[in-house]
């Protein structure tokens, strides 16, 4: 070791609430001192471990990777309270101990017993913790015997491997350094010099103490001293620690010793797969390579040149890389999920995989639709790929028990993910902190807007707080916003991801931290980024509502087919497959934009565009999807495809050499995987190098490696189709610009894939489809849209009936008609209990009949009369009037006659208001349609319409679904309103002036009528209408 000193104890953003740094300032700060070595000992966690060790290890320098807990001493030691104990890896004996203690704390406020600690000592060296220690809280109470005793135990835990830690943060430590080197001498214990980093300036001191306000969730100034960092917990220097510890230079030599005896190596970028089953003398890739090849001849019948070339390639790289149990253990999953009946499709660029393709974990064909392995699979990158599945929503959790019962409970994670702070949240919890009472804080939380409209930021421009610290000036408030500002981006805790899971060669543990989050799921500390650099087999299982819709379908198509499908588990499944992807049915139905409720492709704008590009199969969805994204669309790219694709101009390619790249395209770059063919194909890169191209374009990283890759793509461009220069830096800038939005191929395969038998399913069982929509509370609209849809497709829909509901939406059959009725679970204040009683009891004959077998409350017993379920009984009057009589209780009634009650039945508009109060929609009519001749006669068109009409001037009608506000620079306020009629949804934006000429028609309910300009910005995906005048509907 060359550096004089070195930090044993440090705390980074990672220690949550506690440290503010992040790992890489951390390893900065050491290596601008010239430190050779540095530990992370962040408060009970190790989720910041894998980054502090790459940040140590690009810098040059040894990270030494630690952990600080808070212990219980043992029951024999009575006088010694509980403290904080330094424990540092040594190998990776070590580290399994680190992940299994911090494994074991459940929280930071847990303490760690002492026989716990006792189990995991192996390859780990002791630090006795400095200020907060149980050694040190007995020093200084003069406890010398209790002292002694506490490190006699230590001792005999790590034998060799306990230092007693002397930290120098106030003049006042001198004294009890010395008692500490007594105490350590009697024990003949070696001392070690630390300083217990929290912050790296001086100046960041008081954020550490706002942090600790906002973790144990009190004001600052009601904190006692021991609840903050010790004073002065900036790093300092090793000049500083030198003069420190001048007196004691033995304690900055043993920091040397410590760093010279802690070797960790991570296995990092080495696959650590669980072993699977294997025939006897095969291995791994051996039985993938029999498996693709057997899926392969199912799927193409003879394995020809193209096939078997394709395969080997991929087999040898994925060989070489060792992934080869990857591709067989999502296999055997989905192999799973397959016999249960799940409906399943990939997402993302697994698709781009022959081999993927061959053993059924993709659908879309690679070959056909010239998919680059490399896309998915780049050999140049030390990382495994990521095989993400999509599942049916509902049925996802039969699969996910199968993961932990096949694999183990032990072997099996669900993946974090790291809540930060953002603008908001950090001004929040800093205005709390600093006492600010709770109406003043939620004041400031909601002036902040909740999106940007217009052009978005980028991160690290603007300040958020700029328009708050402008109107509250005073010394407090610039104190809150200074604080909240350096807290955006910091870590606030963890959280569970929605689909990743981790499987585990051995114990999860053995490599991997984990802590228990809500429900009792227990998930990695490492989120999916750092799971990657460990090699860990990880898998994004996703639940998808589109999937739970045609597999509700299905299984409806199955069940009264039974010829054609036999009753079993993948019935559904069978009939999913048999979906045709020419249907001259569902093409008109596609060409027309009637997408409602199909996945993907049912927003205004998507079905404005499939009716641009007059969309009549899957690859035309496929097309939709990738063009109807922010790049394409802003950059006149659209336009440009959509006349080519239409036959209205010619292809225009900037270079010849181009065409054979981009004619499928008509020389537009529409997928991402273009650029891998531009940058290989034109310039000479490997797809390797491609791929990592396509990946610094897409974050946009405008550094030195871009110019370098830049210099090469315009030399090898020249070279080898003599391209100019102007052109191939002009053909690069296209790449670039496009290839942040770009959409991959292999992704939008996948979903037009589903977004097609979701058409299927709604061109021939439109009852069943809709049904299912609406049970799965639908998609991109409201209920209320989805109950339009339905009846526009002449479906008969019923609120619900208590002769026939279920809990959630069905199809019916009701005097022999297919029938959509609403759920049961949709009645405002029926009770679990009520509504079981229903479906058990029925059928009822007359209210008399209900009442008496059901025994609902009265106000259950009226929101059902009022919504319509108990049609066929009497009128709403005639049965409200009876069920207000006194004389029923306990499932007892008098009978009334019925010509005694009041006597017209409600109107149309006071059924629908009923049931837009009690239901949250009408199911009998929607309000627009009660004011259709107005609508009409006013000229609004549809929000379909509008959608396509960018740049125009349009005027719709509709009805408020969702409104909020935002400040402006000026003081103003930018309203936000999502209007809705019967053919979808709009945003509107409605600036001050505007708002203010309509303000009294906001004061009704509406439905309103809005004229304005259609706009798209460069972020957006849906297109935006801009008020400049709205009144109501009379």
């Amino acid at each position: 070791m060359t550096g004089a000193t070195i930090h044993l104890h440090t705390h980074s953003a990672f220690s949550f609430l506690r440290g503010i740094c992040s790992p890489q300032a951390l390893v900065d700060a050491a290596v601008q001192d010239g430190m050779s070595a540095l530990a992370l000992t962040d408060h009970h966690s190790l989720t910041g471990a894998i980054e502090f060790y790459i940040a140590c290890c690009r810098a040059g320098i040894q990270p030494i990777l630690g952990m600080e807990v808070d212990q219980l001493p043992p029951g024999d030691l009575p006088t010694a309270a509980s403290g904080k104990l330094v424990l540092l890896a040594m190998d990776l004996s070590g580290w399994r101990g680190l992940c299994r203690l911090s494994s074991s704390l459940n929280g930071d406020a847990d303490r760690l017993p002492f026989d716990r600690l006792a189990q995991e000592t192996t390859g780990l060296i002791c630090l006795t913790g400095g200020q907060g220690s149980t050694l040190n809280e007995l020093a200084a109470a003069r406890q010398a015997q209790a002292a002694a005793s506490w490190l006699d135990r230590l001792a005999e835990l790590f034998p060799g491997r306990c230092y007693v830690e002397l930290q120098h943060h106030t003049p006042q430590d001198i004294e009890l350094n010395t008692s500490l080197a007594a105490l350590a001498h009697r024990s003949q214990l070696p001392v070690v010099a630390a300083h217990n980093v929290h912050y790296l300036t001086p100046d960041q001191a008081e954020i550490q103490r706002v942090v600790t306000g906002i973790r144990l969730i009190q004001p600052v100034e009601g904190l006692p001293a021991e609840a903050f960092a010790p004073p002065g917990a900036h790093f300092i220097s090793q000049a500083e620690m030198a003069a420190r510890f001048e007196s004691i230079p033995a304690a900055l030599e043993r920091t040397r010793e410590i760093a010279e005896r802690c070797r960790l190596e991570l296995p990092l970028g080495v696959p650590h797969f669980p072993e699977i089953p294997l025939p006897a003398g095969q291995t791994a890739l051996d039985l993938l390579r029999q498996k693709a090849e057997a899926g392969a001849r199912q799927l193409y019948q003879t394995l020809n040149a193209e096939v078997t070339t394709r395969l080997e390639h991929e087999l040898s790289v994925i060989g070489e890389c060792g992934y080869a149990p990857l591709f067989l253990i999502v296999e055997e999953i989905l192999d799973y999920a397959r016999q249960q009946g799940v409906p399943i499709s990939s997402r993302g660029s697994a698709a781009s995989s022959l081999v993927a393709h061959c053993l059924g974990i993709t659908s879309p064909d690679p070959l056909r639709l010239d998919l680059y392995f490399e896309r998915f699979l780049n050999p140049a990158r030390a990382t495994p790929p990521d095989i993400d599945t999509d599942l049916c929503s509902r049925r996802r959790e039969k699969v996910i028990r199968h993961v932990y019962e096949h694999y183990g409970t032990e072997r099996v994670a669900t993946v974090c993910t790291i809540n930060r702070f953002r603008s908001r949240s950090a001004l929040r919890e800093v205005a709390k902190a600093y006492g600010l009472p709770a109406e003043q804080v939620s004041r400031l939380a909601d002036s902040l807007p909740h999106r940007w409209y217009g052009p978005g930021r980028r991160s690290g421009e603007d300040d958020p707080y700029a328009e708050l610290a402008a109107q509250y000036p005073s010394t407090l408030h610039q104190k809150i916003f200074q604080q909240a500002r350096a807290l955006i981006g910091l870590p606030h805790h963890l959280s569970v991801h929605p689909g990743g899971m981790v499987i585990s060669p051995g114990a999860m543990t053995d490599l991997v931290p984990t802590q228990m989050a809500a429900k009792g799921v227990t998930i990695t500390q490492f989120d999916l980024g750092d799971i990657e650099h460990l090699g860990m087999v990880k898998i994004d299982l996703l639940g998808i509502r589109g999937l739970t819709v045609v597999g509700d379908v299905a299984e409806a198509i199955a069940a009264s087919s039974p010829q054609a499908f036999p009753a079993s588990p993948t019935a559904g499944l069978a009939v999913l497959a048999s979906i045709p992807e020419q249907d001259a049915q569902i093409t008109e139905l596609i060409r027309h934009g009637r997408t409602i409720g199909c996945f993907q492709i049912e927003s205004p704008g998507m079905r404005a565009t499939l009716r641009e590009i007059d969309a009549q199969c899957v690859d035309d969805l496929m097309v939709a999807l990738a063009l109807y994204r922010p790049g394409p669309l802003t950059g006149g790219l659209k336009d440009a495809f959509v006349r080519r694709h239409l036959g209205k101009e010619p292809a225009h390619y900037l270079h010849p050499a181009l065409k054979p790249l981009l004619e499928d395209t008509y020389g537009v770059i529409l997928y991402q995987e273009q650029v891998l063919r531009i940058a290989n194909g034109l310039a000479g890169f490997s797809l390797s190098d491609a791929d990592l191209l396509r990946r610094a374009m897409s974050h946009f990283d405008p550094g030195k490696q871009m110019e370098t890759l830049k210099e090469k793509f315009v030399r090898g461009a020249a070279e080898r189709h003599q391209v100019a220069q102007p052109v191939a830096e002009q053909v690069w800038e296209y790449m670039a610009a496009f290839a942040g939005y770009g959409f991959p191929k292999a992704h939008a395969a996948s979903y037009a894939q589903i977004g097609w038998r979701s058409a299927w399913c709604k061109g021939h069982f439109p009852a069943e489809f809709m049904a299912a929509v609406l049970a799965n509370w639908g998609g991109y609209y409201s209920q209320r849209v989805y109950l339009t849809e339905a009846r526009r497709l002449g479906l008969s829909l019923r609120p619900p009936l208590v002769n026939h509901a279920r809990s959630e939406f069905s199809v019916q059959s009701i005097a022999g008609q297919q029938t959509l009725v609403m759920g049961l679970d949709q009645v405002k204040d029926l009770t679990r209990r009520t509504q079981a009683a229903i479906q058990r009891q029925r059928p009822f004959t007359s209210l008399t009949d209900f009442l008496a077998r059901v025994d609902p409350r009265q106000a259950e017993a009226e929101n059902l009369i009022k919504v319509g379920a108990l049609e066929g009984f009497g009128s709403i009057p005639v049965l409200l009037h009876q069920v207000r009589q006194p004389g029923w209780q306990g499932g007892q009634m008098q009978l009334f006659a019925l010509e005694d009650a009041p006597g017209e039945d409600w109107s149309l508009a006071e059924k629908v208001a009923a049931q837009e109060e009690l239901l949250g929609v009408s199911v009998i009519a929607h309000p627009l349609e009660l004011a259709a001749e107005k609508i009409t006669r006013s000229g609004a068109i549809t929000t379909l319409e509008a959608a396509a009409r960018i740049g125009q001037r349009v005027r719709v009608a509709g009805t408020r679904m969702t409104w909020r506000r935002t400040p402006t620079t000026r003081g103003d306020y930018i309203y936000f309103m999502a209007l809705e009629d019967l053919e979808g949804m709009l945003d509107v934006v409605i600036f001050a002036d505007v708002y203010r000429a309509a303000r009294l028609s906001f004061a009704k309910p509406g439905p309103y009528i809005v004229e304005g300009t259609m706009e798209l910005t460069a972020e957006a995906t849906e297109p935006t209408l801009r008020a400049e005048k709205i009144w109501q509907v009379e």
